[in-house]
Order: structure tokens, then sequence, then C-alpha cells
């Protein structure tokens, strides 16, 4: 049975248990003994009066027993934690890495001193003569080797304890030589304030003209206390010059009591005996953990304008039916009444349950009943609803089998409103889904669904007559529920539309599985036609890859672009230079470094050039001053990862842009169909709306079809609940006998655009 510890892997302490001393690397391990050799890695010193430094020498490795161990790391009392990695470029790239002459020479420096580190020791760890590395175990294991670490002491000057030190931390550090570097860089105590005795800076003008006695305020630790509390003090209403006036008259000012009015008048300092407005912003910024901007956006809201997690809404789940996300909104669009053109209803509620690997909309509520947990059941009972087609069909829609599927979500993501309640989580116990609220103003949790909303008010919503355009009315404008003229089941069949249009029509490749990318014949990429991939094959799930260090040295460069979530490999296709699409890479390394947040905040992606093999798309470097950091692309991608190179995909990509330029003809005269079709049902509505005013001898005002909105749709849910009974219940028809029915062309002139209407339904079997 393989272990699960494998040499290099750091181990370290659950939340609450204490194993472990502390951080500790696997050096080997032998399973026919049962044992594990570990070697402690370097921590903060546990005195007080050093606790600010690391401990400089390392312990010996010790041996532990691998069952426990083993059992530990079951339990959960100890997990593994991705390697550190160290800092491993070439030499030549280090000193390539600045122009900074006094830099150069600190590396060259610490070169020499590691090289000299590493010459103690290297007959230790290796065959005689060689380079080879022999294993940790042997080493461990000979007993001749405190007499070889002295004889190799002696031999190059240094003490037997250094020796000692010298290989512990070669161990540590990963067994690797740049391990046994110095720490010269982090010489000064970093993140310890030096004390200001004078005026930092250049001195004022004033000073230089010889109008102040003094350079500046020099600052002490009490006067950066005040500065920060002060600069906490900006919010909407104050500015950060408000903020610091504030503060000066508060502590830098002499404090008098008006006589008359009793009020205490602050009289500043002269400007050389307080700080600056430069120092209060300076120092404000660098003493608290937020900015203006954050205080004034509050920390939800600025985490989401700033953060960036380096991956997508896909990333959480492997498979269809895991996890979706639900939401409901205002449809936007004012409709009238079914059997007149003249009767407006306000705009509808929309719900929708949005699977989260692929995309589709599986469940809907579409109505005029307020949002509350009995519809949002509505909406999960629709996404498990088998006979779609049927209620498809309600509305005129001849929706295939496969264009909405039947599901059950394991997990539903939604917000603080319609699914949080007794009945909903009655639900969740007896049918055993999950539903996970996350915190207030967190939308981006749930981005996905969000952005179809508006996917759906701009191809839909707000291309319809009646549409508000999201907006509120102003004084002047025209009246959105005046132009309103599409009825429910009209609206309904063209959401219905939209909705097959989405799941069986639009393409989304960077949502399809490689393999299925890739298939020959070429498989529509469509969003329904991944989710039956999906379900036919399983959950995709890809075995982690391991990474070596050393690979990095002979790794090519290669052009890139940081974004905010991820890096995106570079390359012409079709003489373009572009962003390869599916070859995103990130790490959480890549996001501990701060250049995706960096990147969101400025709004401007960064050329870059990372270091890979065309060959082996799963994995990349990015050099940087502080080491290399590692990047892996996406798992789902197991074909591309394992068996494609670099240029193969770019071939492929070349390929799939010249086709969809020669199906451009087809999308254009689908959308083209769509925009008539629409056009048609505006017209036959203006058509008949027409005749309605005609019959009546007047237009109605717009105060008329404002005023009776609420009873107008209290009548509709009325004669829908009318029509639903009457289609459930054939045995008790509602219709008229077809001799009491007047021919269409027998009707009196005088009979009202309704009675015309309600007429030619009974007549047809509808009522």
């Amino acid at each position: 049975m393989a272990s699960p510890f494998r040499p290099n892997d750091i181990v370290a302490n659950a939340p609450g248990s204490h194993v472990l001393p502390g951080h500790a690397r696997v050096l080997d391990f032998d399973l026919t003994t049962s044992r594990l050799w570990l070697i402690m890695l370097p921590a903060r010193h546990e005195h007080e009066s050093l606790k600010n430094g690391i401990q400089r020498y390392i312990k010996a490795p010790i041996e532990v027993d691998h069952a426990l161990y083993e059992e530990s790391l079951k339990d959960g009392r100890i997990h593994l934690l991705n390697t550190p990695v160290t800092e491993i470029l070439p030499d030549e790239d280090r000193l390539a890495s600045t122009d900074d002459p006094r830099r150069r020479l600190s590396i060259m420096k610490d070169i020499q001193y590691r090289d000299k580190r590493f010459a103690v020791i290297k007959e230790l760890i290796c065959l005689v003569g060689t380079s080879i590395r022999k294993p940790v175990m042997e080493i461990l294991q000979d007993k001749t080797l405190p007499k070889q670490i002295t004889a190799q002491a002696r031999l190059h000057g240094v003490s037997v304890r250094a020796a000692y030190h010298y290989l512990h931390l070669f161990w540590a550090g990963g067994s690797t030589k740049n391990a046994l570097s110095t720490r010269f860089r982090f010489c000064g105590n970093p993140g310890v304030e030096k004390p200001q005795r004078h005026h930092l800076g250049r001195p004022t003008k004033l000073f230089q003209n010889g109008l102040t006695p003094a350079a500046g305020y020099a600052l002490t630790e009490t006067c950066k206390e005040k500065l920060k509390w002060g600069f906490r003090l900006i919010k909407h209403g104050t500015t950060r010059t408000d903020a610091y006036l504030l503060t000066m008259a508060t502590h830098w000012a002499n404090h008098t009591i008006d006589a008359q009015t009793g009020q205490t008048k602050a009289e500043l300092f002269p400007v050389h005996a307080r700080p600056s407005f430069e120092q209060f912003s300076r120092w404000g910024e660098k003493l608290n953990d937020i900015t203006v901007t954050a205080m004034l956006l509050g920390p939800n809201k600025y985490r989401q304008k700033t953060d960036a997690r380096g991956g997508s809404e896909q990333d959480l789940v492997t498979g269809v039916g895991q996890l979706a996300a639900f939401d409901g909104t205002s449809t936007d669009v004012y409709l009238v009444r079914l059997n007149s053109r003249l009767k407006r209803l306000p705009p509808m509620t929309r719900m929708i349950l949005k699977e989260v690997r692929v995309g589709v909309i599986y469940g809907l509520y579409c109505g005029w009943e307020s949002a509350s947990p009995a519809t949002a059941l509505q909406t999960i009972l629709h996404g498990a609803n088998p006979n779609k087609v049927a209620w498809a069909k309600r509305f005129g829609v001849e929706m295939s089998p496969g264009a909405m599927p039947a599901l059950l979500a394991r997990n539903h993501l939604a917000d603080h409103g319609e699914l949080k309640g007794a009945r909903p989580t009655e639900a969740e116990e007896q049918f055993g889904f999950g539903i996970d609220c996350p915190q207030v103003m967190s939308g981006d949790r749930k981005g996905g669904v969000e952005s179809q909303h508006r996917s759906d008010h701009a191809k839909l919503d707000h291309k319809l007559p009646g549409s508000t355009r999201g907006k509120r009315r102003e004084r002047g404008d025209i009246a959105p529920v005046s132009q309103a003229l599409w009825n429910y089941e009209e609206y309904m069949r063209e959401l219905i539309e939209h909705i097959i249009r989405h799941n069986t029509v639009e393409e989304v490749p960077d949502l399809a599985p490689d393999d299925m990318l890739l298939a020959e014949p070429p498989i529509p990429l469509t969003r329904m036609n991944i989710f039956n991939w999906l379900s036919e094959r399983g959950l995709n799930k890809s075995l982690p890859v391991s990474y070596e260090d050393m690979r990095a040295f002979c790794l090519p460069d290669v052009d890139a672009m940081i974004r905010k979530n991820g890096i995106y490999l570079v390359a012409k296709v079709n003489g373009v230079s572009q962003l390869l699409p599916r070859v995103r890479f990130t790490s959480p390394e890549l996001v501990q470094s701060g250049l995706l947040s960096q990147v969101k905040k400025t709004g401007s992606p960064r050329a870059t050039r990372i270091k890979m093999d065309p060959c082996n798309l799963s994995e990349a470097w990015l050099p940087t001053k502080g080491g290399m950091i590692p990047l892996f692309s996406s798992i789902r991608d197991t074909t591309i990862n394992t068996k494609l190179t670099l240029s193969e995909w770019i071939e492929h990509l070349q390929e799939r842009s010249l086709g969809r330029s020669l199906g451009q003809g087809q999308t254009e005269q689908a959308q083209a169909d769509i925009l008539m079709r629409r056009a048609a049902t505006t017209d036959k509505a203006k058509i008949e709306m027409a005749a309605e005013i005609k019959a009546l001898g007047k237009k109605p005002s717009q105060a008329k079809l404002r005023r009776d909105l609420r009873a107008n749709r209290q009548d509709e849910l009325e004669h829908l609940k009318a029509l639903e009974r009457s289609i459930a219940s054939p045995a008790l028809p509602m219709v008229k006998e077809k001799s009491d029915a007047l021919p269409i062309d027998k009707v009196d002139l005088e009979l009202s655009a309704a009675d015309l209407l309600m007429e030619s339904l009974y007549r047809d079997g509808v009522l």
C-alpha cells in the first residue's frame, strides 16, 4: 500500500491539534519498518525579546511511527500543505533581475556564501566524485555520519554545529542548493519602523526661505496613532481635507471657550508645529488596514471590486447537478390582459434555477405572485418536472424533450431571500437537497445567475413594448405602461423560446469538456449537449499533477498576459495576436502574490513572460524576484493538458475561427428571424388594440391605464386559474353548444372588441 506522504511534503497541525510541535517536512519513509523521517521547519523564536526573528539553527530530523501519522492524517488532526517554492532561478537570471550595482554585488556575495555552505555537505549528501544525491534514508541510517560531519567541518574550517546546521537547512529547504542561501535580504527587522527624531523628507519652502524655525514636524509614535484614528473620520460628507482639519483642531490646537456663545474655539498651531496634510495622508493610509474606498463602499462591496480569487464559478464543481444557483428578479415588462389589449398588468416576478457547471436553465417561475418561499419552491419543483414538453406546449412552443432537463440539484446557492424560511428548510430535510446562503452583499458568490438576469433583460425584456428598461420613469417620460402590447401567453412563449435558445442553440466552448471540444465529427457545443455528454460519462475527475522544481531551469519563455482571473498565453491565430482560450493558468501562490488583485484594481492587464514546456500545457512558472511561482491549468482539460502541444492547440483554434466566419450568415439569419417574429407579434397586438380603441370610440387616458393595474392583475389570475381548471377537467367542458354560438360573420356590429374575442374563443373550443 502506497504511503500518503511523499518526500518534501509539508505536514502541519490542523486547527486545535498538537500532534507536531510545528510545520515539518517529510524526508523519507520506510513502509517495511513503518518509520517516517521528518525535519522541523524554521519557526519564530519563542523568547519574547526575539519574537520578530527566525530561529537560526534547525534541529536534527526526527523518526516517528508512520502508521500513527497516517491515522492522524485520516482523522484530520494533521494535513498536507503545498510545498513552498524556493528561489530556484539560475544564477545568471538572478543577476540579470536588477540593474542596481549594490544589489548585484549582494547577490554575488550570497551565491559565494551558498557555494561555501554546499561544499561543506556535498560529500555527505552526494556519491563520491559525482553530484548524484544519496537517498536521505541511507544518510540518516549511516552510523559513521557524525564522524563524516566532523571531518568535513575541520576540512572547510567551520564548526561542527555549523556543519550540522547546513545539512539540516538543506533538507528543510527541500533538498535544493538554493536552500543554503543566506537571509541577508531580510536584515534590518522588516516591518519595524525607525523612530523619527527629525522631519523626514525635503524641508518646506518656508524653512528654506528662513520664514519658519523648523524644517517640519517630526512624528512620534503617539502622533502617528492620532493620525491613524483621525484618518478614520473620512466618510461620505467628510472629505480627506475635512478629516485632516478635524484631527488638527482636536490634537494640535489651543482650545478656548467663547465667553459669549460658550462654544469651544480651536486655534491651530503654526504650520511647522503640527503634522502636514501629506503626513496625515501617508501615515493614515499606512497605519490603517482599510483604504478610503473601502471605508466608503463597505468591506463586502470593496472585496468584490478589488479582490480576485483566480478562478471561475465552474471551478466550484466537477459535474452537473452538484450545485445550482437560484435568484429572482422583475421582468421589467408591462403586459396586457389575455382578453383585452387595453387592460395593463404590472411586471411579473421571474425566478430561475441555473446549473452551475454548464449554465443550463432548468427551473423557472414567472408570474405575478410576490416573491416568497412558496414561489421559490415552485421553481425547484418545476426544475424537477420531467414533462416540460407539455408545459411548453401550453404556450404554443414545440419543445424537444432534451431542451430543459429534469433536475434536482444537490445544493442550491441563493441569497437571503425566498429560500430562507420554515418551508424551504423542511423541504431540505424531506428531499435531501441543500441551500447555501452566503453573507449579505455578496452577489459575486452567485455571479453566474446575476449575469443571467442582465442577459435576459438585454436580449428579451428590454426589447419588448412596455419595457421599463430597468429604470424608474421620470417626469416628462412616456409611461412604459402605456406602450404595453403583449399578453402573458405571448410573453411566456418568447421567454421559453429564449431559454431553449440559451440551452440548445448558443455555443459555449469554454464550458465543454476537452474531449467533446475535439470530437470528430464536431458536436455543437451547446449547454444541453455538454450536459448530456457529462451525464453519459459521469463526473469529470482528474488526478492531481505533481511538480518538480528543477524542471523550471530549462523551460523556454512564452508570452503571456496577466488578467484578473489568471494568466493567459498570447499567440497569433490567423495572423492576429490574441489570448488563447482554455489555457488559463492560476494557483494559490499567484493569488497570494497580489498580482491578480493589482490588475483588477488598475483595470489594465500586464504583459509578461512565463516559463513552460510547449508540449505540456498543464503547468508553467512565473519568474519573480522572490522565486518561481507555480501555475496550473484547469484540471477539467485533461486531454489538452496531457495530449496536446501548444502548436496543435493554436491550429485547432485557427480552424474553429474559420468555421465561425463561414457560419456568420446562418447566425445573422437566425437573429433576423427572431426580430421578425417579435415584430409580427407586436404588429398583431397593435392591430387588436386599435380595434378595441375604435370600438370604444376614444383612446383611454394614461391615468386610466395605470389606475386598474391591481384589479386587472387579479382578474387575469382568476381567468388563468379558471382556464387551467377547464383544461384539467375535460368531463365538465365550459364550451358552448355549437347551435348557440353565432357565426362570426353574423355578429351584431355593435358588439365590443372584447365580446368578439370572447365569442371567437367559445367557438374555437378554447373556453
